[in-house]
């Protein structure tokens, strides 16, 4: 049986079958036109997630400490030091944490995962300002529809712009290849870098890439500005660390309120 592309509708072809979580038959497919690798009818997605973060996922510390200054650089540079942002797909909040260390207003948004680093950060979907932008954090990869994610994410937050990290294939179709990471069954969603500008276009965006990182924006920004704002990310970095202050205090006053006036209300009852 044929199947259309959930991205731009082209006719797909089986690039091969594999084991994932030891026991489920998957099946592989590729889009003809737009290059979209992605696993048809996951079904294990339930079992997949009965642990948010996969036990073979060792680089989620590493991955953090090294995207953090890139990604606060990029949004600073882009978008401004003044806005919110929402971090979907937090986990457990260590990059909404990082973030607020630098002194970025940012917060958590995850339907699978505890918040241990970022509580009381939650975004509850009814704040009156819109989110500067959204991010992403090896999220596109665990999405069965990636246009209705992305559509989802700036319509909860009023934001017009998503910044996320994807690693990129190569059109070969190599079913060794450790991004797909099968043992854990949460890899369901590939892109190639002609699969981006699809994307986006189907969104009514445009895309920008920088590397690993990518945007997808309705604004006009030129072309280069967000490859530039990630490449010379030390300089810019230095420099906000100097003219941002840190939210680590003011955010552990405001937590430690929370908690004298919830106390006081338990009192009074």
């Amino acid at each position: 049986m044929t199947a259309s592309c959930r991205i731009c509708g082209g006719t797909t072809r089986i690039t091969h079958r594999a084991t994932v979580l030891g026991r489920h038959e998957a099946t592989y497919r590729m889009c003809d036109a737009c290059a979209y690798w992605s696993v048809d009818e996951p079904h294990w997605l339930d079992e997949a997630y009965s642990e948010a973060v996969a036990a073979i996922d060792t680089g989620v510390v590493q991955r953090n400490l090294h995207l953090y200054p890139r990604l606060a650089s990029a949004l600073v540079r882009m978008f401004g030091s003044t806005g919110t942002y929402v971090d979907y797909g937090a986990g457990y909040g260590l990059l909404v944490r990082l973030l607020r260390d630098v002194g970025l207003d940012v917060y958590w948004q995850d339907a699978h995962c505890e918040n241990l680093f970022a509580r009381g950060f939650e975004w509850e979907g009814s704040r009156p300002e819109a989110a500067a932008a959204v991010t992403a954090v090896e999220v596109m990869e665990h999405v069965t529809d990636p246009l209705a994610f992305v559509d989802t994410c700036l319509r909860d937050t009023g934001a017009h712009s998503f910044v996320f990290t994807q690693h990129l294939h190569d059109l070969s179709a190599d079913p060794s290849w450790w991004y797909l990471a099968p043992e854990a069954g949460q890899h369901i969603s590939f892109y190639a870098p002609r699969t981006m500008p699809v994307l986006a276009e189907r969104l009514g965006m445009t895309y920008h890439s920088a590397g690993t990182l990518h945007l997808l924006t309705k604004r006009n920004f030129r072309r280069g500005a967000f490859a530039r704002s990630v490449r010379f990310h030390r300089i810019s970095y230095a420099l906000l660390r100097r003219r941002l202050r840190s939210r680590v205090m003011p955010d552990h006053r405001l937590l430690a309120g929370q908690v004298c006036r919830i106390g006081d209300r338990v009192l009074q009852a």
